[in-house]
């Protein structure tokens, strides 16, 4: 059974949000201008990845109905995901 484009790109940009997460991690490691740096480049890499994965959920669960189940739920982690760096966003 083939994957479609659709979810092999919603798993590439999975990937991209966990070296975005790298780099959260990394900003709360450090200190200084350095931390800062890696603290935006982190939330900036998220936030987008986070949304435009959002996106993508919608344009699946319009196209592709066999994966609307699939996209729903890829979605409602995306905005789990995304809650939770804003929470993050917001204590630090």
């Amino acid at each position: 059974m083939r994957i479609s484009w659709l979810p092999r790109l919603q798993i590439a940009l999975f990937v991209i949000l966990i070296v975005g997460m790298l780099f959260l991690m990394l900003g709360h490691l450090g200190s200084g201008w350095s931390s800062l740096t890696y603290f935006a480049w982190g939330m900036v890499i998220s936030v987008g990845v986070v949304l435009l994965n959002l996106v993508l959920c919608a344009v699946a669960a319009i196209f592709q109905p066999r994966l609307r189940r699939v996209s729903m739920w890829m979605a409602a982690v995306s905005i789990v995901m995304l809650v939770g760096l804003v929470i993050l966003w917001r204590m630090a």
